[in-house]
């Protein structure tokens, strides 16, 4: 019965360490509309740190001698513990903190921008510019005009998402002395 609980610990552990190295597979954050309330409940990260605290309370149970119905009760009181805490109190705060922490992607709508990697119509492109802050960044981009946006346009940026920054082309602007020599 001990080696049930430790392969689901031993999994429970590599899927942790998994999320934190690649990161979330699959599926995007939020809708992008402003309502994200961090990752959905049904993870991978959550069904390994459920796999872990089972895993744990479980095998922390047999190990003092406690009998298989009580192991198995012990198991899935940690595991719901573990979750419970994780992902309503712990989740909640690194959400609460990430946002205080650095400017959001909102605070980039309105910036102006030059093309990096030219913008065709359906595909994305790369933009440069300098946030609030006076930071260099750079970014995936997209646009609605009908025509390519070569390297070197600028650029407006007038919405964010989850990917991409969405762009409007600035016309060339034609200097004042250009119209009196015509």
């Amino acid at each position: 019965m001990i080696t049930v609980y430790l392969a689901c610990l031993a999994m429970g552990l590599v899927g942790i360490v998994g999320t934190l190295v690649v990161g979330e597979v699959g599926g995007d954050v939020g809708a992008g509309d402003g309502t994200d309330t961090g990752l959905p409940l049904l993870s991978l990260t959550t069904a390994a740190t459920a796999l872990f605290g089972f895993g744990a309370g479980g095998a922390v149970s047999v190990l003092a001698g406690a009998h298989a119905i009580v192991a198995v009760l012990a198991a899935a009181a940690c595991a719901i513990a573990l979750v419970t805490l994780t992902r309503g109190v712990l989740l909640p705060l690194l959400l609460r903190q990430q946002a205080n922490s650095h400017i959001s992607r909102q605070h980039y709508v309105g910036q102006l921008g030059t093309v990096t990697l030219a913008i065709t119509p359906g595909q994305w492109g790369e933009v440069v510019f300098t946030d609030p802050e006076g930071n260099r960044v750079r970014g995936q981009a997209v646009s609605t005009e009908p025509d390519t946006l070569p390297v070197g346009a600028a650029v407006y940026i007038g919405d964010v998402d989850d990917k991409h920054l969405h762009v409007v082309a600035i016309p060339p602007e034609e200097s004042s002395d250009s119209a009196l020599h015509q």
